[in-house]
């Protein structure tokens, strides 16, 4: 499995604010990715800790991640942030949360906030997104100092045949954020890049990352079978 991600600072400020991490765990991987609320003085901190402390706990699980119960996993990893980011004020760290675990086929996927997970598995493609429909549209669910498990959006799954997934924050916008569109993209994504490197699929991301619509910053992290 390729893992890879890229993260481009948007011109709107001075600092990324945007996280990501991706790690392979014996027989399974990790893939996570956190946007720092840009009305937040120290969300660049929250982000990368978010990702840090999904690292962490997934580690500490190991094998064991294949059995986890995705609500203990996340009261861990938010327990972990709190420890992390312990010497400033949590209310500057605010910052989204989107991840994709698996071991051995099992695994789950969870978004807390703006942007999307998707994955192309078993002939089926899944997206988890933020539909809008109980929020004004500057309104985004986000990681605070309490943890509400209803405000996450948790997908738990059994794999036999994962082709691949991409997640972004929401500074990669795909058409209107709809449903097919995030589908296709997924789809579109995995099939384009599927026989090249993981460098060069990088590479090639980067290119029209930069020029990519919006002024927000830009963080998409992939996991891709290598096979053509």
């Amino acid at each position: 499995m390729i893992l890879e991600g890229i993260s481009v600072k948007g011109s709107y400020h001075d600092t990324n604010q945007d996280s990501f991490r991706v790690e392979k765990i014996g027989e399974g991987f990790v893939a996570v990715l956190s946007d720092g609320l840009g009305s937040k003085s120290n969300s660049q901190y929250g982000s990368k800790a978010i990702c840090d402390s999904v690292i962490d706990t997934a580690i500490k699980y190991d094998s064991k991640l294949m059995y986890c119960d995705p609500r203990k996993f996340l009261r861990e990893v938010h327990e972990n942030w709190l420890v992390k980011i312990s010497e400033m004020d949590v209310s500057s760290c605010y910052a989204t949360l989107l991840a994709f675990v698996i071991y051995e086929g099992k695994g789950f996927a969870i978004r807390l906030g703006d942007g999307f997970v998707s994955f192309w598995a078993d002939d089926k493609v899944k997206v988890l997104f933020d539909k809008k429909e109980d929020y004004f549209a500057n309104e985004t669910d986000c990681l605070t100092e309490e943890l509400v498990l209803d405000k996450i959006e948790i997908c738990e799954f059994e794999i036999s045949d994962l082709r691949g997934g991409v997640i972004c924050t929401d500074g990669v916008g795909i058409g209107n954020m709809t449903e097919p569109e995030l589908m296709n993209f997924t789809i579109d994504f995995i099939e384009g890049y599927c026989d090249m490197s993981g460098a060069d699929i990088k590479s090639d991301i980067e290119s029209w990352l930069h020029s990519w619509p919006g002024v927000d910053d830009k963080t998409l992290a992939f996991f891709i079978s290598e096979r053509v």
